[in-house]
């Protein structure tokens, strides 16, 4: 049978965490700034190559940027994670299909009871939105390009 871990335990292991995470930072941190302005250089253009090709053109998963373009193990997973990776890709991500919106030719709502509105955007037509009410309101604007409707209606 397996041992749990009592409160005092579990506040051990959790300090011992952060201090290894800490102790990181600072090591990297020093090794950054050990670099040449040359090592920088080769080193940004490196790893900005490689998180290009994983995320805008093979639009991969974290893991597959982590495994296969990055090449590293598992170990890498919760550095990618504390470095701020994980939350770069998630934001570009989400970019990407915001982006991908630009192109729709239909709007639908659903409900529980299906389809509840429906709009097919002619040629000249195009949506905005706006999260308004402390980013809890969603405001979807239907206009013609160039016009400043949405504009006066939010």
């Amino acid at each position: 049978m397996q041992e749990e871990l009592n409160k005092d335990q579990v506040a051990m292991l959790r300090s011992a965490l952060k201090k290894n995470r800490e102790d990181k930072e600072e090591e990297y941190a020093s090794w950054w700034e050990g670099l040449t302005e040359d090592e920088r250089e080769k080193a940004f253009f490196s790893v900005t190559k490689l998180i290009h090709k994983a995320e805008i053109k093979d639009e991969g998963s974290y893991r597959y940027a982590m495994y296969d373009v990055f090449g590293f193990c598992s170990s890498m997973y919760e550095t990618g994670m504390h470095s701020g990776y994980f939350d770069i890709h998630n934001l570009i991500h989400t970019g990407l299909e915001q982006q991908a919106m630009n192109n729709i030719n239909r709007l639908e709502v659903i409900d529980k009871t299906g389809r509840a509105y429906t709009h097919h955007f002619s040629g000249n037509e195009k949506v905005q939105y706006s999260l308004q009410d402390n980013n809890r309101t969603l405001k979807i604007f239907i206009d013609e390009f160039g016009s400043t409707v949405y504009d006066n209606a939010k």
